[in-house]
Parts: structure tokens; C-alpha cells; sequence
């Protein structure tokens, strides 16, 4: 009886193991998850009559793909926002290659989102190939964050006040709503949003990051060196200026 009652315990020590090995893993999907859920949300409480919401847009590019969460079609212009889901301080400047997260002591780096929204703008901007319809990045955080961050002309909000600051834009009629439609369909055919193709797109973004901490062009397989320009230290291609591939320092 005390053996059957050992390996009984042995069992529901794993199985805790494991099912704390999956919750680990499954954790920044849900927090991720919750956060979309909540920017959709509120995105949902714009006049419906003025503004079209498309959710998760993949765009083809020449350079792969680009993954945009939310895109706002209006009169006024074009929404594109990018969800960030972190917590505790944010801190980081417009034109700096990378922000920092502070929790408690512990401090972690990511990508600028401006930046990363910045690519995004360019997807679309391909896409319609028409100069004459103003697109205005949004980067807004749904968690519990307090922003320290440094902007002139980005918009960082947080979820809150995303709306505010897509009618704060929405100052000039730039379009007709027939021409809303025809973006809209064009957004809506253009996307090739599934899960097969998310997973090659993170697994791409993740080869591109490890090319370039090992020194290499994610786009031609040069060397990256490090140089001086207008704005400061950065680094381009060896290949230049038949590849003109750049990397803020």
C-alpha cells in the first residue's frame, strides 16, 4: 500500500511539472491573446458609420511578409496600430533601435514598435500605391504599463485612449466612401492571414534576428559594419551600395 501511495505521488509530482511546463509556454500567448482582445474592443466603440476595422492583416512584400494587428479605414485616412502587450515602466526614445521594460529591477529590451510600425505603414503604402491618402501609425499598450517614452510626431498611447487619438486625427476628409470600400476590399483580398503563414512569419523575424546578432545581412548575407551618418552610429552592409541595408545602433 505505501509503494502504490509513493508512485501515486511520484505521477501527480510530474503531471504538476508538466502541466507547469505548458502553462509557461502558453502564458505570453494568452497575455497576448487578452490584449488583442481588448484593443478589438475598444476599436469596436468607433462610430461604425465613419471608421471599418480589419483585424490581423499579413501583407506579401518583397521583402516577406508583414504582420499588421489592426488596421482603421476611414474618410480621414488610414489606422494602423501596433499592440504591444507589456507591463510595468516603458522607456525609450522616437528614433532609439530599441525601448527597455522595467519590472521591479529587472530591465528587458525590445524592438522600437515605431519602427516596427513604420514597416507595416510601408506594406500598405505598396499595396494601394496612392500617395494622396494620409496613413497614420498608432503604437498603444494594453497592459498595466506607465509610459516614459520620448516622441515628437509618433502616437504611443495606451488602449484607453486609442480611440482618442484616431479621432484627434481624423481632422480632414481625404476620400469618398466609395473609395473606403475599395481600400477595404483591397486590405481584404491582400491578406493572406493564416496560421501556417504566421508561423513562417515568426519563424523568419527570428532568423533575421539571429543574422543580425552574428554580424550578418538578413537581406544579402554580407557583413554588417558598424558606421556614421547623420543621426549617429549604425550599421549597414558591407555590400553597399549594391545592398543598402541599415541597422540602428
Amino acid at each position: 500500500m505505501e509503494i502504490v501511495l509513493q508512485n501515486k505521488w511520484i505521477w501527480v509530482f510530474i503531471a504538476l511539472l508538466i502541466f507547469e511546463e505548458v502553462l509557461r509556454r502558453l502564458t505570453p500567448k494568452i497575455k497576448g491573446a487578452s490584449g488583442e482582445a481588448m484593443v478589438s474592443w475598444v476599436l469596436s466603440h468607433l462610430p461604425k458609420e465613419q471608421y471599418t476595422v480589419i483585424h490581423n492583416v499579413m501583407l506579401q512584400t518583397e521583402r516577406g511578409t508583414s504582420q499588421v494587428d489592426h488596421v482603421v479605414v476611414s474618410v480621414y485616412g488610414i489606422f494602423v496600430i501596433e499592440v504591444k502587450n507589456y507591463t510595468g515602466w516603458i522607456s525609450g526614445a522616437e528614433n532609439s533601435s530599441q525601448w527597455t521594460q522595467t519590472i521591479y529591477k529587472t530591465k528587458n529590451r525590445f524592438m522600437n514598435p515605431i519602427h516596427q510600425n513604420y514597416g507595416h505603414v510601408k506594406a500598405i503604402e505598396a499595396l494601394l500605391q496612392d500617395p494622396w491618402i494620409p496613413i497614420y501609425p498608432i503604437v498603444t499598450f494594453p497592459g498595466d504599463v506607465k509610459l516614459k517614452v520620448s516622441v515628437q510626431n509618433a502616437k504611443v498611447v495606451k488602449y484607453g485612449y486609442l480611440n482618442d487619438a484616431i479621432k484627434a486625427l481624423s481632422t480632414e476628409k481625404v476620400m469618398d466612401e466609395a473609395r473606403v470600400r475599395e481600400i477595404v476590399t483591397m486590405l481584404q483580398d491582400g491578406n493572406i492571414d493564416s496560421a501556417e503563414n504566421r508561423k513562417a512569419h515568426v519563424e523568419a523575424i527570428h532568423t533575421k534576428q539571429n543574422a543580425i546578432k552574428a554580424g550578418v545581412c538578413p537581406r544579402c548575407g554580407g557583413q554588417l559594419v558598424e558606421r556614421n551618418g547623420r543621426y549617429g552610429k549604425f550599421m549597414g552592409c558591407s555590400n553597399y551600395p549594391k545592398c543598402r541595408y541599415v541597422q540602428k545602433i
